[in-house]
């Protein structure tokens, strides 16, 4: 069901402690494959926060941003850490063209506030420039249209078949933990390690592991919709 908004992550190997990120930057097809393919992301998933707007839609979606939403494991990659590869994979240096596409991060605790500033402060010396990025209570989060999770495995049959097939329906696929590191894979996130022991865990096909080990190959690009 479409614009569900809770965020449950479903996966044979649940994290025995995990915690929620929540991350804008610029578009969400990037950070979905970019945090999935990430090692302690147990799950991803692409939405819309930080507006006023009810039930907002990508046609209707008013004052809100296209943001990622993270499921991960704290005793393997701590938040400090996905904020590095937040400030790391874009350049918050201004109001973006268009309110959909700004940065942004919404704390879930006062822990996380702490650090998220903190990071701030640090890319803004690094770039010697301000950073546009607001640091904001988190409030609400609202999944985004099926279309526009995993977008890049959606469009891949053969993976896309594969994965179905494990999972008794399409937001159990999306939530899960193997889905968000083959939609990163496809897009070029990942080293060739990480891939084949992915693919020896999950005993994947020879033409499905080929596929995946081509993409180490790519440079990650930014799939963004105007």
């Amino acid at each position: 069901m479409e614009n569900n908004g809770p965020f449950t992550v479903h996966t044979a190997e649940p994290a025995k402690k995990s915690a929620v990120a929540t991350f804008s930057m610029g578009c969400f097809w990037h950070p979905d494959a970019l945090f999935g393919a990430t090692d302690g992301v147990a799950g991803t998933l692409a939405g819309y926060a930080g507006g006023t707007t009810p039930a907002p839609s990508y046609r209707t979606m008013g004052d809100h941003i296209e943001t990622i939403q993270l499921l991960y494991d704290p005793s393997v990659i701590k938040y400090p850490e996905l904020l590095s590869v937040f400030f790391a994979n874009h350049k918050p240096l201004g109001k973006p063209w268009k309110r959909q596409y700004s940065s942004a991060i919404f704390f879930h605790s006062a822990e996380q506030k702490e650090q998220a500033l903190e990071a701030k402060e640090r890319s803004s010396t690094f770039f010697g420039q301000e950073v546009y990025t607001p640091v904001i209570p988190y409030e609400h989060f609202y999944r985004a249209e099926d279309r526009h999770q995993k977008y890049k495995l959606q469009r891949h049959p053969l993976l896309l078949n594969w994965i179905q097939e494990r999972f008794g329906n399409f937001q159990e696929m999306v939530d899960s933990t193997a889905a968000a590191r083959l939609n990163g894979y496809l897009y070029g996130f990942g080293t060739e390690e990480a891939i084949v022991q992915f693919t020896d865990k999950y005993r994947l096909s020879a033409p499905a592991t080929e596929v995946l080990l081509s993409t180490t190959r790519l440079q990650p690009k930014i799939y963004c919709k105007s």
